[in-house]
């Protein structure tokens, strides 16, 4: 990253995931330390070091939290949308999986959906700096039948629903909480596929991404880079009047210095 970043004329962060924390703690692998020690090599075990570190579990973010000032950020999943928007926490998208083998009744008997509470956007901030929701928490959908054929969407007759077969609900007001709380908002993953966008985008697959953007989202998650960034600049210039300056070379004349968000 540094060698590219230098190649580039622009930092390159990296964002690792502490994958299935408690099951290598518990065969003695445990990742913390390790994950720590190869950032202190790097030189960027530090607040400000272009790292994020994610986890669905919430124990060892609090253990991280202990050993490293790096950015930490609460990942939130669910398992899927239910043909009304309402999210489904079948297991084992349920509950973080340290909190399905906890002592804590209280913990055992909470979803993935806590963290989204204000009482878990508290709890949140008392060890990370960031949550990571899906992004069916900011803007769910709900199932129609479009083509008026009474399959509900189900267009292939393998029981799921295509997200083209899917109409946005209004959005909820889940960034603009964390924020209240001080937290960043990451969400994930967008997509470009057709059939991964709700039918209100209208097949456009920029709109997958401006819509996170203008509801405040700090960060985006994407399979598909290109478009994300091409959707940043897009929003930038229809919200920031001075940001075109940044392609016409205009900022070195007037002082602006926003142009970051064009490369």
């Amino acid at each position: 990253m540094k060698r590219k970043s230098r190649e580039k004329g622009r930092t390159i962060g990296i964002y690792p995931e502490t994958k299935h924390p408690t099951y290598h703690q518990s065969i003695g692998l445990p990742l913390e330390g390790a994950l720590v020690d190869a950032l202190k090599r790097a030189g960027w075990n530090r607040r400000d070091a272009p790292v994020f570190i994610q986890s669905f579990e919430q124990s060892n973010l609090k253990a991280l939290r202990k050993i490293t000032p790096i950015r930490l950020v609460q990942l939130v999943d669910a398992n899927d949308v239910n043909p009304d928007g309402s999210l489904d926490f079948a297991a084992s998208f349920d509950r973080p999986f340290d909190w399905t083998i906890a002592r804590d009744p209280k913990l055992r008997a909470r979803l993935f959906s806590f963290f989204v509470t204000d009482a878990g956007l508290r709890e949140i901030r008392t060890y990370a700096d960031g949550i990571g929701p899906w992004k069916r928490y900011i803007v769910s959908t709900v199932a129609v039948d479009l083509n008026r054929d009474g399959k509900v969407g189900d267009e292939n007759g393998d029981g799921n629903v295509d997200e083209a077969d899917r109409k946005l609900l209004t959005a909820d007001d889940l960034v603009r909480r964390a924020h209240q709380h001080g937290l960043l908002v990451h969400t994930w993953t967008l997509r470009n596929e057709q059939k991964r966008l709700p039918s209100d985008y209208q097949g456009n697959l920029i709109n997958e991404y401006l819509q996170p953007y203008s509801l405040g989202v700090d960060g985006v998650f994407s399979d598909f880079a290109d478009t994300a960034v091409a959707a940043r600049v897009l929003h930038r210039l229809a919200t920031d009047p001075e940001f075109g300056s940044c392609f016409t070379g205009a900022e070195d004349r007037r002082g602006h210095g926003g142009c970051r968000g064009s490369d």
